[in-house]
């Protein structure tokens, strides 16, 4: 009797344990593909490609009782910030930002407005014109097709001629506000600049090329994984989470002023540059102290 009680659960628990290896291979993605290779970063139960980015709450101007704009320099050449450069070329699905940005806006996916240390204009009259002010002028090598009903032009550019290395910065605006509506203080990224050091024949010279509003590519940055570190294959995360988790280093260029000065115009040194540089940002944490003592 023993015995056949002991068959009983055996058959039982073949039967269970079937049951659930079907049940989960039905709902979620195989860690190896049918080539017995690792399809992604880290396969999970949902598609890269059906994500969409988490919607930020759009605050009430009245509700705002404290804002400051401030600008920040991202150099890729810090180790922090090697996922944003790498890899140089596409490899296994995985693009550097500056590429994929690059194809973003050359198929029209996002706009790009012209960039000015005095300001920035987000109009339609501010818009690049993509081949004279980014291919002609920095000699990227081009096809040009034209749509022969609508007359419009579209551009054919091979990955190798992206200039993906010569993108070693970004500038980023983004402004820090106190919400008294949900009693929250917060940080919301505006737009970023993509910067290119190159050397046009009087020497090395940096060409912020555009303002891409940082909204317009979080839903197109939410589908690309990117690689956070070597020690760890499977750690994945999207460029959206990485902006979003402030996954970069970054120091200050300008914080919004009357005079409209960046901090190199009354900073006459190094030392000078990162004390100001620590005080706006120590402003900004206590502005957040005194809030809440207020």
């Amino acid at each position: 009797m023993k015995a056949y009680g002991r068959i009983i659960f055996v058959v039982l628990s073949a039967f269970a344990f079937s049951f659930s290896a079907f049940a989960q291979s039905s709902t979620t993605n195989d860690f190896f593909n049918e080539f017995g290779e690792i399809p992604s970063n880290l396969p999970t139960s949902y598609e890269m490609e059906d994500l969409t980015p988490i919607e930020f709450v759009n605050p009430r101007p009245d509700d705002i009782y404290w804002q400051k704009v401030v600008y920040r320099v991202l150099d890729l050449r810090e180790k922090m910030n090697y996922p944003l450069y790498y890899p140089e070329d596409p490899n296994n699905g995985r693009e550097s930002m500056f590429s994929i940005i690059f194809k973003l806006i050359n198929e029209k996916k996002v706009p790009a407005f012209r960039f000015d240390y005095a300001s920035e204009k987000f109009s339609k009259d501010n818009m690049i014109d993509f081949e004279e002010e980014i291919l002609k002028k920095f000699e990227i090598i081009y096809k040009t097709k034209v749509n022969k009903t609508t007359k419009e032009k579209t551009f054919e550019i091979e990955d190798a001629d992206i200039p993906n290395r010569e993108v070693i910065k970004y500038y980023m605006k983004e402004v820090w506000f106190f919400d008294k509506h949900s009693s929250t203080f917060n940080v919301k990224i505006i737009s970023i600049c993509p910067v290119l050091v190159t050397d046009r024949g009087v020497g090395i010279q940096s060409f912020p090329l555009c303002w891409i509003p940082f909204d317009n590519l979080r839903p197109f940055f939410v589908q690309r994984e990117v690689m956070i570190t070597d020690k760890n294959n499977g750690a994945r995360m999207s460029y959206d989470d990485l902006f979003i988790k402030r996954r970069f280093a970054s120091t200050l260029y300008k914080e919004s002023n009357i005079q409209n000065r960046m901090i190199l115009d009354y900073n006459a040194t190094p030392e000078d540059v990162k004390r100001e540089q620590m005080r706006i940002k120590t402003d900004i944490i206590n502005q957040e102290q005194d809030l809440w003592e207020y």
